[in-house]
């Protein structure tokens, strides 16, 4: 396939005419029908190949920490259909990332603001895998931050307020002399 976003052949149907939740199916000659990775797996595994990905940039290659995150890299690459891993593949070869997550409504790529629905479709919890608009690179939804509800709360104290000073009247002589 000539395109970097061969991807999009994936097909979404409902795993049950009950549910609610989706299933992407690839081509499986074995079962057509039969789903292989639900969305929220194979978003996983990217991240996690991507994150072993940047761990090797930072090694040498002839290391044996950098052998030993090959050979985990090629056990995360089997679970990912190969659609996704042509188009994570496309953009490796050209040096650059292959997926990134989204930070504060940007995409870590190449930081440009993301559209207001991707972003909805991103925060959903049967969230599907996303591509920039701009770089063309995966994105991967934000980590949740925990809510700050162990910090402590302090009471502001209550202002009192000052009653309003009267303004300075004038002689009622002048005002009526004049």
């Amino acid at each position: 396939m000539n395109s970097a976003l061969a991807w999009l052949e994936v097909l979404r149907r409902p795993l049950d005419e009950s549910s609610s939740t989706y299933a992407l199916l690839f081509d499986n000659p074995t079962n057509p029908d039969q789903p292989m990775k639900t969305t929220a797996t194979i978003i996983e595994d990217l991240c996690q190949l991507s994150e072993l990905d940047a761990a090797k940039r930072r090694l040498e290659p002839s290391s044996p920490r950098c052998k030993e995150l090959m050979l985990e890299a090629e056990s995360v690459r089997e679970r990912l259909p190969t659609a996704i891993l042509h188009h994570y593949d496309l953009r490796i070869s050209k040096g650059k990332r292959g997926a990134a997550r989204m930070r504060n409504n940007t995409c870590g790529g190449c930081h440009l603001s993301l559209p207001s629905g991707q972003l909805s479709d991103l925060r959903r919890e049967d969230a599907s895998l996303q591509v920039c608009g701009y770089c063309s690179i995966f994105i991967l939804p934000e980590i949740p931050q925990p809510e700050a509800a162990a910090a402590p709360v302090v009471e502001e104290p209550v202002a009192v307020k000052k009653p309003r000073k009267s303004k300075a009247k004038a002689p009622a002589a002048e005002v009526a002399g004049e």
